[in-house]
């Protein structure tokens, strides 16, 4: 697997709200090579994983991409007066705000798609190096953007005098609260009830379908066109499987961050039950890379879950680095993902 300084610098773009749209249903079941013999030394393999983790663990991806617990500070907006002029820094807040019914007068530059309301809205450029003179120009009351982002920017922000608040969007609370704190600040407290009540309604089915379920361990790998990293559950999608009171391979590793280096032959004797494929870059090329390593590389056939055809590529609509306005729904697919229902 090559270098995960790349995929630290593909994450830094990919939670910066460069989304991406699916019109496919929500997982695709992939064929895999038949099987043959596998003679590897997986003690070695898995000395220079620890190694790498152990250099790479510190990394800024745990920062941006790192899900929030519930214990952790919940993010706070509070203004003496609702404001008029509001321009936001990432696609997941665009989202937030439009289910919300809030106007805006900047988005971020996207090949998502920008919902209607704010189709014609000027762009403030990409959202991890917005236009500081488009921000200006548009003379805002508040500029609301990620809190991944606020050690980059809020230095030139505060310089060009642009009131700034950073709201953390990471992880599956974070949208919950980033929904309520909005809601609140800008007088859309009904509208906020009812777009969590429906979530946590969504939620709680689905924890009442668990009861009983067996536990299947599940290997949960964030690919790019440049490497594959497993993701763990300080991850969005491993807290979706946390949530599943699902098994993560990466469960029993000393070292957490969101995302880890691996070697396929330091997971053979780990043996998921599930294997769960996801990307966000280019989502075709991604796959693509997926195929080709899985027909190629003999290893995979060592697995159950590829013996018994359980490996699945997840919707980036639903699926991705960081969550979404649609995590409730991400859960009951990942459910049905799981136990096929």
């Amino acid at each position: 697997m090559k270098n995960i300084g790349i995929v630290g610098l593909l994450v830094l773009v990919l939670i910066l709200g460069v989304g991406c749209s699916s019109n496919k249903k929500a997982v695709t079941e992939k064929d895999v090579s038949t099987n043959t013999n596998v003679k590897e030394d997986i003690d070695n393999n898995q000395k220079e994983d620890n190694k790498n983790i152990e250099q790479h663990g510190d990394e800024k991806i745990d920062d941006m991409t790192s899900a929030s617990k519930t214990e952790e500070k919940n993010s706070v907006l509070e203004f003496d007066e609702i404001p008029n002029k509001v321009a936001v820094g990432t696609i997941g807040l665009v989202e937030v705000f439009d289910v919300l019914g809030i106007d805006l007068v900047g988005v971020p530059s996207s090949d998502s798609n920008i919902p209607e309301r704010y189709k014609d809205l000027p762009s403030i450029g990409m959202s991890m190096q917005p236009d500081m003179e488009k921000l200006k120009s548009l003379e805002l009351d508040v500029f609301i953007t990620d809190s991944a982002l606020k050690n980059s920017l809020q230095e030139s922000l505060e310089n060009k005098k642009i009131r700034t608040e950073f709201i953390q969007t990471s992880g599956y609370n974070d949208i919950i609260n980033s929904i309520e704190t909005i809601g609140k600040a800008f007088d859309k407290e009904d509208e906020a009830k009812g777009i969590v009540d429906k979530m946590n309604n969504t939620e709680k089915e689905v924890m009442d379908k668990i009861e009983g379920k067996e536990v299947k361990k599940v290997m949960i790998i964030f690919g790019t066109p440049e490497s594959f990293m497993l993701a763990t559950d300080m991850s969005y999608i491993g807290d979706l499987a946390n949530r599943l009171n699902l098994e993560n391979i990466t469960d029993d590793m000393e070292i957490k961050s969101p995302y880890v280096p691996f070697s396929i032959e330091s997971v053979v004797s780990m043996n998921p039950d599930v294997i769960l494929r996801f990307t966000h870059a280019d989502p075709e090329v991604s796959r693509q890379m997926f195929e080709k390593e899985f027909s190629e590389n003999p290893v995979w056939n060592a697995l159950d879950a590829v013996k018994n055809e359980q490996v699945f590529d997840l919707d980036p609509e639903y699926f991705g680095v960081v969550a979404n306005i649609r995590c409730s729904e991400a859960l009951e697919s990942l459910y049905d993902i799981i136990y096929g229902e």
